[in-house]
């Protein structure tokens, strides 16, 4: 009898295992995390779950229910933002997935996230991804500009979405809930990223060409960044992940873009 018992609980603990796995997201070349759960906010610090790099919020974005936790509401005014540390260090002309859960219903134009030379400028190469014609689109700048024809997103429900850049291949993939849709040729690796007056990474405005892209209107939930390519299934394990990062930014994962190019 005893020894069912304990069988009995080594396949529970088992399941219970494999259940919490399932559940968290790809870690594999995770460079930067941010739930914007309440416990990651600190005053205007938005605290980088891997430990890499915080941003400061700008403004007055609303912190409110998430997919996961928590998230920020932006309402569309420029003034309210959110601008990542270190932003040089962020190499997106190498192989690059950003990705995260939006809710909006505006068909746009707003700007999800983008490496970028900062409002009033128009520098070659900054990289948008923003919302326009109700879906997504991802702009370099004196490039071009790709967008993901007929998966709308503008429907005020949560969308996972995700964009991977393969710049070796000029390759753009689109991925929304979890599977891929459109796929587009950009030269993302055209102009070097080093050469702007001034470098940023904000989340909800870029700001630069006199604002054309529009500032974000809607949630913005668990924004992620990976020094790779995310497969297909690799994406859909982060839609399916219902606890987001399962690690505190407590110095676990703190390694940085260099140290994880250099692996």
């Amino acid at each position: 009898m005893l020894q069912k018992v304990n069988l009995l609980l080594l396949i529970l603990a088992i399941s219970l295992m494999a259940t919490s796995l399932s559940a968290q997201i790809v870690e594999d070349g995770l460079v930067s995390y941010w739930s914007f759960d309440a416990n990651n906010l600190d005053g205007k610090t938005v605290k980088d779950g891997t430990g890499n790099y915080d941003g400061t919020i700008n403004g007055s974005p609303k912190k409110v229910a998430g997919k996961i936790g928590d998230a920020l509401e932006f309402d569309g005014d420029e003034a309210n933002f959110v601008e990542i540390d270190s932003p040089e260090e962020f190499d997106f002309n190498a192989d690059f997935t950003w990705s995260a859960w939006i809710k909006t219903d505006n068909s746009g134009p707003g700007v999800i996230c983008a490496k970028t030379g900062g409002p009033g400028t128009d520098d070659k190469g900054p990289k948008t991804l923003w919302v326009r014609n109700s879906v997504l689109n991802l702009d370099t700048g004196w490039v071009g500009n790709v967008e993901d024809v007929g998966n709308n997103i503008d429907d005020n429900k949560w969308h996972h979405i995700a964009i991977a850049g393969t710049p070796g291949d000029s390759k753009v993939q689109f991925f929304v809930d979890g599977e891929a849709t459109a796929e587009g040729v950009l030269n993302l690796a055209q102009f070097p990223e080093d050469e702007w007056a001034s470098i940023h990474m904000f989340i909800g405005l870029d700001g630069r060409a006199d604002g054309e892209f529009g500032v974000f209107t809607g949630i913005i939930d668990e924004f992620s960044v990976y020094d790779r390519v995310l497969e297909e299934a690799e994406v859909n394990q982060n839609f399916k992940s219902d606890t987001g990062l399962a690690v505190e930014p407590n110095g676990k994962l703190a390694v940085t873009w260099g140290t994880l190019k250099a692996r």
